[in-house]
């Protein structure tokens, strides 16, 4: 298996810069795994799982929104959010969700509800991302 160039950046910060075996995530339209010679792509991100494998270890991470490029064999991930499973802090995440269920339950905007549907579907994620660590 070969390796590529991967960089992850989030407005925090960089995640990642180095070589990478492969990088799979959601994107708006389904998952879709990067490896070494992918033709250039581009793609929106969706909020789900990633998994970054690097030296034959997969790490698990929470990703949402954002972008994904492959261009000339150098694939670049901007995200919204990008965290790897062990580093979400779950009872954070559980708060959230609470919290977004709460507005949606008692909204009476439209604009808030489809905001907290957003954030209830990324702290369900990160969840779930973190319960499989």
């Amino acid at each position: 298996m070969g390796k590529f160039l991967l960089k992850i950046v989030t407005p925090d910060g960089p995640v990642f810069d180095g070589l990478a075996d492969g990088i799979l995530v959601r994107t708006d339209t389904g998952d879709v795994e990067i490896m070494r010679g992918h033709a250039d792509f581009f793609a929106p991100l969706g909020v789900g799982r990633a998994n970054l494998t690097v030296d034959g270890k997969s790490r698990a991470a929470s990703a949402a929104g954002g972008f994904i490029s492959v261009k000339g064999g150098e694939v670049l991930l901007i995200a919204t959010t990008f965290e790897f499973a062990n580093e979400i802090d779950i009872e954070r995440a559980k708060c959230a969700k609470e919290k977004a269920e709460e507005i949606i339950k008692n909204a009476t905007d439209k604009k808030d509800i489809d905001i907290a549907r957003a954030k209830l579907m990324r702290a369900i994620n990160r969840i779930k991302v973190a319960e499989l660590k």
